[in-house]
């Protein structure tokens, strides 16, 4: 009993002894939000979409349940951020009447839009296709392709690699 006893004085004095004061909380902001990830969104793993933000493209993982295709993952970027997302600053340069994209697997894929490619800015081509390639699921024969084969109605085909961060 007395060597229990002396032991937890022990351990008392040097918790006591250490010289850290108690504060209350002291502020810093909001916790990170927006983190980068690559493949495809799996249970617990996340969707990650692509915004502007100061004029660059970023990634933003979303929570997602299950894989989200290509498709499904360029129709969340079209619907623009969440509130929470536009209140950190964050926005879209893909006009909201851009209509349906498809996108088809491959190394590298290919993104078919129903316009023209002059339509959209730099960055709005940029969302598109880094979005697609995170959520391409991987063939487990390589690395993912860095770019996509972009083609449009009017016969344009060129190749746009993935430029954010």
């Amino acid at each position: 009993m007395r060597k229990t006893l002396l032991a937890a004085l022990a351990a008392a004095t040097l918790v006591a002894g250490c010289g850290v004061q108690p504060t209350g909380v002291i502020p810093a902001g909001p916790g990170p939000s927006i983190r980068a990830t690559t493949g495809p969104a799996v249970v617990g793993g996340g969707l990650t979409l692509y915004f502007v933000s100061d004029g660059r493209v970023i990634p933003v993982t979303r929570p997602s349940e299950g894989f989200i295709s290509p498709e499904g993952a360029i129709t969340l970027l079209m619907k623009g951020p969440t509130e929470r997302e536009a209140a950190q600053g964050l926005t879209t340069f893909i006009p909201p009447e851009v209509g349906r994209v498809e996108v088809y697997s491959g190394q590298p894929g290919t993104m078919v839009l129903p316009f023209t490619t002059r339509k959209l800015s730099s960055q709005a081509l940029n969302q598109l296709v880094c979005t697609a390639i995170a959520a391409s699921p991987s063939t487990g024969q390589g690395p993912v392709a860095p770019g996509m084969n972009l083609t449009s109605p009017d016969g344009d085909m060129y190749y746009q690699t993935c430029k954010a961060g």
